[in-house]
């Protein structure tokens, strides 16, 4: 009897761990939503990125895991790769859930085998409240049990994501402090270095009396003078010192003023209800989006005017920054990563000081980028 017992111990042990692979394939809502649609039939990589708007890549992926789960078969086919639903192995998987489940409420001697067998499985899943009826019946210890498991996963996964947060925010922290740091040398000392070349240059040229030798320095003269305006702009680029010394709206009338004279585009800025200064570190964020967003605008939109608005309505500061240009599916982008790191970069910053980024676009119909950032509970993005 103790054998049997034994026996029927490991066997439920053994179930328990086999359980927990195959969810630990469906730990993920995408996997779980890929099964449904597949539920319905056979498609393709393309067809279900497109419905769960999901980059080709990552649908691939959630795919291969699913397919080494044994619940999803790839179909042999000359074109795009399909898949199916493995029909079979998805009524085993309710059928071992249904009989664990029966075990684990029998009162059998093994103590908590499925919380031992499931403790190192990664589940990154949102728990929902068990329904009562789960947590009074006969196998509620085995509910409690996964519940408890879940919950530490999540908090598990919130630390890593706030880990992460952290880490985003220090390299761009790092990243601002550097280029605060270049634009100070280039205005300091590169430009003084050009400024006082060009000045001696001027004094030689006066002095000269061989034409052909004015003539030369003149031309040194102007490259120089060049090469000074030049560093001036990217100092300014780096690190606009009205940004520091006159706040935000100035930094970016300038911004767009200048703007207009190096592209062929029209910028209209205006701005409303910021009298005062923003945080510096919203000053910063808001300055950086826009300067991205406006750098798109002259390098992909083939826009001939944009417009820049800036304004606050109660706590929340937005910025929008729409243009004339032939624009581009927002969906599309996405799915596919050609976005880049623009906006990425955009989405990061934003996100450092709790705001948020959207974009409206379609084909003919040109671009509009708005971001808003909310001013109480700032996070912290030390310049």
């Amino acid at each position: 009897m103790v054998a049997k017992s034994h026996e029927a111990a490991q066997n439920s042990l053994a179930s328990a761990q086999e359980l927990a692979q195959t969810l630990g394939a469906l730990g993920n809502r995408y996997r779980l939503a890929i099964l449904r649609l597949l539920d319905s039939g056979e498609l393709s990589v393309g067809e279900i990125a497109s419905a769960l708007g999901l980059p080709a890549p990552q649908t691939r992926r959630h795919l291969h895991g699913l397919v080494a789960a044994g619940l999803v078969e790839p179909l042999p086919t000359q074109g795009a790769q399909r898949f199916q639903l493995n029909r079979r192995a998805a009524a085993l998987l309710n059928a071992s859930i249904v009989s664990l489940l029966g075990r684990a409420g029998s009162g059998s001697s093994l103590s908590n085998p499925i919380a031992s067998s499931t403790a190192d499985h990664n589940l990154p899943l949102a728990v929902p409240p068990a329904p009562q009826a789960c947590l009074q019946c006969q196998n509620s210890a085995f509910v409690r049990e996964v519940l408890d498991d879940l919950d530490r996963i999540l908090a598990e996964a919130r630390q890593y994501q706030s880990h992460l947060q952290q880490l985003s925010s220090q390299v761009l922290s790092a990243h601002e402090a550097e280029r605060k740091r270049i634009a100070r040398e280039l205005h300091d000392d590169t430009a003084q270095a050009l400024t006082s070349i060009l000045v001696r240059l001027r004094l030689l040229e006066r002095s000269a009396e061989n034409g052909d030798l004015r003539d030369s320095m003149e031309e040194l003269r102007d490259l120089t003078s060049s090469t000074l305006d030049s560093v001036r702009q990217m100092a300014v680029d780096l690190r606009p010192t009205a940004l520091d010394d006159l706040g935000l709206v100035a930094a970016l009338r300038s911004y767009t003023e200048k703007f207009s004279t190096r592209w062929p585009i029209r910028i209209e800025f205006s701005s409303n209800g910021l009298q005062r200064r923003l945080p510096a570190e919203v000053e910063l964020v808001l300055y950086r989006v826009i300067q991205e967003a406006l750098s798109n605008v002259a390098k992909h939109s083939g826009a001939s005017s944009a417009q820049v608005a800036l304004s606050r309505r109660s706590n929340v500061v937005i910025a929008v920054v729409s243009d004339d240009g032939h624009g581009f599916d927002v969906d599309e982008v996405t799915r596919s990563g050609r976005g880049g790191l623009g906006l990425f970069g955009m989405r990061e910053r934003l996100a450092l000081v709790g705001g948020s980024l959207r974009i409206e676009s379609a084909d003919g119909r040109g671009t509009q980028i708005t971001a808003r950032v909310p001013l109480p509970g700032l996070a912290h993005l030390h310049n």
